[in-house]
């Protein structure tokens, strides 16, 4: 008699009614599917308490996004007796192999189930991480079954990182060239084997951070098999084994490159990198260590975001009498010169403000759309460069530190060519004592940070109202 009171307590409280429509229950099956394909594998499975319909529905989901960590299981060791003949041959859940690993029991056994439901499906996406210092190892072997099992049910979104921090690297295998149905490609610290043949025919979205290649052609045929590419970001390790020493981008169908140096440990091992991407219209570059960049045939570049020294630094100043780093230097210029909407960094304009002392600057007359982002207040090389860019509307100069000290920031004297075409600036976290005079046709926007006092705010603020403008239509905006 309680138990039914308690009951009725109980769906009075949540509020439910018979027959009262669920939002999610009611949706589409195939479109359900695709939202639970957008969640981590281990927040699906926990779906499966909702409701009758729902208890395994993970089996449905076509694809997985897995972590070894989430099967770990306290108390166990990595399993050594490498029999995982029952997995291959789908011999039962229970009986994967002869030790006492229950974490890499439950992984294997989740996996195969998933697969063995799978058999004659299609799978969207695969994601993967393997973690070598969470507490469930991966076997190598497993690992090779695992991805050519799902290459074999057409996946075309893989995902697979090996987190091994220095250790023995997790290496793809070789199914993965020819993987026709491929449509993006995401690997982090992972080995890429010599290809023996590279056919991608439907890739357009690859992503290649921290990955370890055998040599400068492995890295290339990795590209030119790639027809149908849009979309390539690559981050260089500099630490750990990285056999490359040119990276060689060409691809007559390349929208957007990334391009991004990790150097934690200050190496100085030379590296060089040649694009050429006729179609290319998006481009990043971050990177300090590398010595040599070629770039060719960007005419259709539109967006840049430039952080580069070509191995530079206040301690190693471009010298005079290095013609080759002169030209190379010239010839990224040029080859950018095409940009409409450009993002450059202080130690960029350095490295071009020394490069102007022996040659003149190439002219960037398509651009339109300029923000500056200082490391320090080394600025002065900014004028300089501004010369070069005849139609520039838009300026936004951002800055990471407050200039304590007083006169950190100064303008190379001398006489500087007023950028009439000048319409909008924004300057965030400004200068400081010494404000740059420039000509401004229609808005000023400043951006104060809370670091100024009352009184230095009221000093900036005089000194920007008494800028000349040549529009009585000019505005100044203090925020």
């Amino acid at each position: 008699m309680e138990e039914k009171k308690a009951k009725r307590v109980r769906k009075k409280r949540s509020g439910y009614k018979k027959g009262e429509d669920d939002m999610l229950t009611n949706l589409p099956v195939a479109l359900l599917h695709q939202i639970l394909l957008n969640l981590p594998t281990k927040d699906v499975v926990k779906s499966s308490v909702l409701s009758r319909r729902w208890k395994n529905i993970w089996k449905y989901v076509p694809g997985l996004d897995l972590e070894c960590r989430d099967f770990f299981v306290p108390g166990y060791q990595y399993c050594e007796c490498g029999d995982y003949d029952d997995i291959y041959e789908w011999d039962g859940y229970d009986n994967i192999c002869e030790c006492e690993d229950l974490s890499f029991k439950a992984f294997a056994g989740f996996v195969t189930r998933f697969l063995r439901f799978k058999s004659k499906s299609r799978i969207q996406n695969f994601s993967f991480s393997v973690n070598w210092c969470a507490d469930v190892e991966l076997d190598v072997d497993f690992f090779t079954w695992l991805i050519n099992a799902v290459i074999k049910r057409k996946v075309k979104h893989l995902d697979l990182v090996g987190k091994t921090w220095g250790q023995d690297e997790v290496e793809i295998p070789r199914t993965v060239y020819t993987c026709e149905s491929l449509v993006s490609l995401n690997l982090r610290d992972v080995d890429l084997p010599n290809p023996e043949r590279v056919s991608l025919p439907s890739l357009k979205v690859m992503v290649l951070d921290e990955v370890v290649y055998s040599d400068d052609r492995a890295f290339e045929m990795l590209i030119s098999g790639c027809p149908v590419l849009e979309s390539l970001s690559i981050t260089v390790d500099y630490f750990y084994g990285n056999n490359v020493k040119t990276f060689r981008v060409c691809s007559q169908s390349l929208l957007s490159f990334t391009y991004v140096g990790h150097d934690l440990f200050g190496s100085f091992r030379k590296l060089a990198a040649v694009l050429d991407a006729p179609r290319l219209e998006r481009l990043r570059i971050d990177d300090h260590r590398t010595s040599s960049f070629i770039v060719k045939n960007l005419g259709s570049l539109v967006e840049a975001d430039i952080d580069i020294a070509f191995n530079l630094s206040s301690e190693r100043k471009l010298d005079a009498d290095d013609l080759p780093k002169r030209e190379m230097i010239r010839n990224f210029l040029v080859g950018i010169s095409c940009v409409k909407d450009m993002k450059i960094s202080s130690n960029t304009l350095q490295v071009i403000y020394d490069y102007s002392r022996y040659e003149p600057l190439p002219l960037f007359r398509n651009l339109s759309f300029l923000h500056v982002q200082f490391s320090g207040y080394r600025w002065k090389m900014l004028p300089v460069f501004l010369e070069s860019c005849l139609n520039l509307k838009s300026l936004i100069l951002g800055f990471f530190f407050k200039p304590w000290e007083k006169g950190a920031c100064s303008i190379v004297p001398g006489h500087r060519r007023f950028l009439s075409s000048l319409e909008y600036v924004k300057i965030v976290r400004p200068m400081g004592e010494e404000a740059t005079e420039t000509h401004l046709k229609l808005k000023l926007t400043l951006c104060l940070s809370d670091f100024f006092e009352e009184k230095e705010e009221t000093a900036i603020i005089k000194k920007l109202l008494a800028i000349p403008r040549l529009s009585s239509s000019c505005e100044v905006h203090i925020l």
